[in-house]
């Protein structure tokens, strides 16, 4: 089954604990976490990357020193020598997503944020769109949020990045709670899960094994288990 887990990343790092949580992520993550110009852009990067190590030595039993990346030709991310082995990373505001397990996987959280809902005309399908119109006008900006994680995490976990666009497949929700997708593309699976009310936070799979809650870290927990290995 996969599995999926929430980190809500820490304020202000003292210099000594955040070269500590760089050393044990990539030099080409590094390299990448120096050139972003907010700090909260920075560490929603590197715990990003934390996150996926510390399940890969947990889960695999691989050594965070043998922990190499590749990337398909769309620039997703997956684990060399595991091909049975899935992940993808999603970040937004305070918080970092990780989904893991087999199959194709994506996973999208979103900080709900006033929005011009006019935007969901350029990357909404035709159906979409008049379901989101179809709303109350307060409940608009919340479903808009909806359908974007949901659209997101199933374009993340195709894996063909903006080759896939928006407009050309739709999400429904149905009255059940249960997910549509047209035009059909074969078995995908998605459940939208509840953080808070300021977040909307959503997963996709091509196998029928999302589980019903995530896991939530402790970035003190996370530390400790870095400290012991």
């Amino acid at each position: 089954m996969s599995q999926i887990v929430l980190l809500e990343i820490p304020g202000k790092l003292d210099s000594n604990t955040y070269e500590f949580w760089q050393s044990k992520v990539s030099v080409q993550r590094r390299n990448g976490i120096g050139r972003f110009l907010r700090l909260e852009d920075a560490y929603r990067s590197l715990f990003g990357e934390i996150l996926v190590r510390t399940v890969i030595c947990q889960e695999l039993g691989i050594p965070n020193q043998e922990i190499h990346f590749q990337k398909n030709k769309y620039g997703k991310p997956h684990l060399e020598g595991k091909e049975n082995f899935s992940f993808n990373v999603s970040h937004s505001g305070k918080w970092v997503s990780l989904i893991y397990g087999t199959g194709r996987l994506g996973v999208d959280i979103e900080e709900i944020r006033p929005i011009d809902l006019t935007i969901a005309e350029r990357f909404f399908s035709d159906e979409e769109y008049e379901d989101l119109m179809l709303r109350p006008e307060e409940a608009r900006t919340d479903y808009f949020y909806e359908i974007w994680t949901l659209k997101e995490a199933y374009v993340k976990a195709l894996g063909s990045g903006l080759s896939h666009p928006l407009t050309s497949f739709s999400v429904r929700k149905h009255p059940d709670g249960s997910v549509g997708l047209s035009p059909d593309a074969g078995s995908y699976y998605f459940k939208t899960y509840a953080i808070n009310s300021a977040y909307k936070f959503s997963a996709c799979s091509s196998l029928d094994d999302l589980p019903d809650q995530f896991v939530l870290q402790d970035t003190q927990k996370l530390q400790q288990f870095w400290l012991n290995n």
